[in-house]
C-alpha cells in the first residue's frame, strides 16, 4: 500500500462513518480553523494510563483537509506543522475541548494519519 492509497482509504473511512469536527490553532492575529472529518472515541479503561486520563477522548483524523485548508502555519523547530500541538484545539459536537497529545503517522515519509488525545 502507498502512502497516498493509505490516505484515500482513512479518507473513505471518516466520510462514511466520521463526524465534521474544527482543528483550531491560536496564534496572534486570531484563531485558524479547518473543518475535518474525525473518528471520535472515548478511551477503554484498559487504555488509561499514566497520561491518559477517564474523560479523554481519542480523535483520529487525516491530513487531507489540513493540507487542502493551508491550515498549518509555519513550524519554528522543525517539527511536522501540520501536526496539531498540545495548546491547539478541537470543537466536537459544538464542545471545545483541548489537545493534549498528538501522533502523527508516517509511511515512506508521508503523513498518512493523525491521532489526538484530547481533553475537556
Amino acid at each position: 500500500m502507498t502512502p497516498a492509497q493509505a490516505v484515500a482509504s482513512l479518507d473513505r473511512h471518516l466520510a462514511r462513518h466520521g463526524a465534521d469536527v474544527v482543528l483550531r490553532r491560536v496564534q496572534p492575529g486570531g484563531p485558524v480553523d479547518v473543518t475535518v472529518r474525525a473518528h471520535v472515541r472515548g478511551y477503554t479503561p484498559h487504555e488509561l494510563t499514566g497520561s491518559v486520563v477517564m474523560g479523554d477522548t481519542k480523535a483520529i483524523i487525516s491530513p487531507t483537509q489540513i493540507i487542502a485548508a493551508g491550515w498549518s502555519g509555519a513550524s519554528t523547530d522543525g517539527t511536522d506543522a501540520r501536526v496539531p500541538v498540545r495548546g491547539d484545539k478541537l470543537v466536537i459536537a459544538g464542545r471545545l475541548r483541548n489537545i493534549e497529545a498528538a501522533a502523527p503517522i508516517y509511511m515512506a515519509g508521508e503523513l498518512v494519519r493523525i491521532e489526538l488525545q484530547v481533553r475537556g
